[in-house]
């Protein structure tokens, strides 16, 4: 996707000008962002081969742009720490773990005396719990960064490692037998018996408050929409079981489709509040339809909390349709970098047709609120929303044409051919 900038001025070679335009449909159709703000992520590693995004746990999935990351314990508690640099401000941010029972640790510090004294290029092989874990001394990590060189090793529960091998660059190895967890060892090279590194302790910044981070500036909440959008034909897959369903068959009442996640805090605290206020949810109308935008993995995770929570029986999932399909609505309705956070809900009439859209966690009072003013509303007329406020001067039609387009692009022949026929 890239080429070097041509040399002089003049006819630029084919692989640049097709380079630029990759780039522009990153941009334009693929809603790509080019320049940051976009929300940060970190991924758990379960294993088994898989992982599992615990941005929302984890306080990190704050936007940004983002350059360059190392991984240290500063403070020597046994905890990974990371430090993060940034193009734009704050440029630097010191990121705390803070996880209660972490399990126990080895971390390992080389000294090579004839391979290279910094034992960049060594690999390290430990044996504990019936698990061989595996790590290299690299000379640089990621973009412009260089980790901690002390290899930190998490072993759960396991309360020392069976054996621990250096390989060094220059083809030799060093092996160390029943290591116990928790020791801080420094190994140089050809010696028999490493040495226990003295605990580092930083008070200051263990003992630090922790910062609150704020919502940015101008977050918008709320969208109310000028002139309804229509969803009828839009799938929303229930749990395994259950008949298939379309928006137009949830017709005859209010709707909040909200889309939520395992693993989102957010969400979880949005449905508990769903939930505390259903006595109100329920007198208002409303019916609350929960999808889980997960992957399959955790539906039986996700039907738990919906039981828990007491919303199995309308509850389902956004598959990949939904999800595409949200996306395109989302690029339409708030730009094409957008995104779709966590959790996002969409207000529907008793029609089926979007009127308002909540890009985050929505304020419950302001929804009912909301439906309030639904009651009010003509669902045969598309440009009546008392939720915008104010009074309509000039009536501007929606380009129902160019969102038939932004459903082509995307693959959707169905919606597609939904809104070419609403132009006609």
């Amino acid at each position: 996707m890239t080429s070097q900038s041509p040399a002089e001025a003049g006819d630029a070679p084919e692989e640049y000008k097709q380079a630029w335009a990759s780039i522009q449909h990153m941009v334009l159709n693929e809603r790509a962002s080019w320049s940051g703000r976009e929300a940060n992520r970190l991924f758990l590693n379960l294993g088994d081969m898989r992982f599992a995004d615990v941005s929302s746990v984890g306080t990190v999935d704050f936007k940004g742009d983002g350059r360059a990351l190392a991984v240290l314990d500063w403070d020597d508690d046994g905890r990974l720490d990371l430090v993060l640099k940034s193009r734009t401000a704050p440029r630097l941010r010191i990121l705390r773990n803070e996880i209660q029972n972490p399990g126990n640790f080895i971390s390992v510090q080389l000294v090579g005396v004839q391979a290279n004294r910094d034992a960049i290029g060594s690999r390290v092989v430990l044996q504990a719990g019936g698990q061989i874990y595996r790590k290299t001394l690299y000379g640089g990590e990621g973009y412009l960064a260089q980790s901690s060189k002390r290899m930190h090793f998490g072993i759960g529960k396991a309360k020392q490692a069976q054996k621990l091998t250096v390989y060094w660059p220059d083809g030799t190895s060093d092996s160390f037998q029943n290591v116990p967890a928790g020791s801080r060892l420094g190994i140089v090279q050809g010696e028999d018996l490493p040495f226990q590194l003295p605990v580092r302790a930083a008070p200051r910044f263990s003992t630090a408050p922790v910062e609150e981070l704020q919502p940015e500036g101008n977050v918008v909440r709320r969208v109310p929409i000028g002139e309804k959008i229509p969803l009828a034909p839009w799938g929303i897959p229930p749990w395994s079981g259950k008949p298939n369903r379309k928006v137009q068959d949830l017709r005859g009442t209010p709707v909040l489709l909200n889309l939520w996640s395992t693993t989102c805090r957010s969400c979880l605290l949005e449905l508990t509040d769903f939930m505390n206020h259903r006595e109100e949810i329920e007198k208002s109308g409303l019916r609350i339809l929960p999808l889980c935008a997960d992957d399959p993995e955790a539906f039986e995770r996700a039907k738990d909390l919906m039981e828990d929570f007491g919303f199995i029986e309308d509850a389902g999932w956004a598959d990949n349709n939904f999800k595409a399909s949200l996306q395109v609505l989302l690029g339409v309705l708030l730009g094409p970098n957008s995104g779709s956070p966590l959790p996002t809900s969409l207000l529907l009439d008793s029609e089926g047709q979007l009127v308002a859209l909540y890009p985050g966690a929505v304020d419950l009072e302001s929804l009912l609120r909301d439906v309030e003013l639904l009651k009010k509303m003509d669902s045969k007329n598309a440009e009546d929303s008392l939720l915008l406020g104010g009074q309509r001067i000039i009536r501007k039609t929606r380009n129902w044409h160019g969102l038939a387009d932004s459903f082509r692009d995307a693959g959707l022949k169905n919606l597609e051919n939904y809104y070419r026929r609403l132009a006609q």
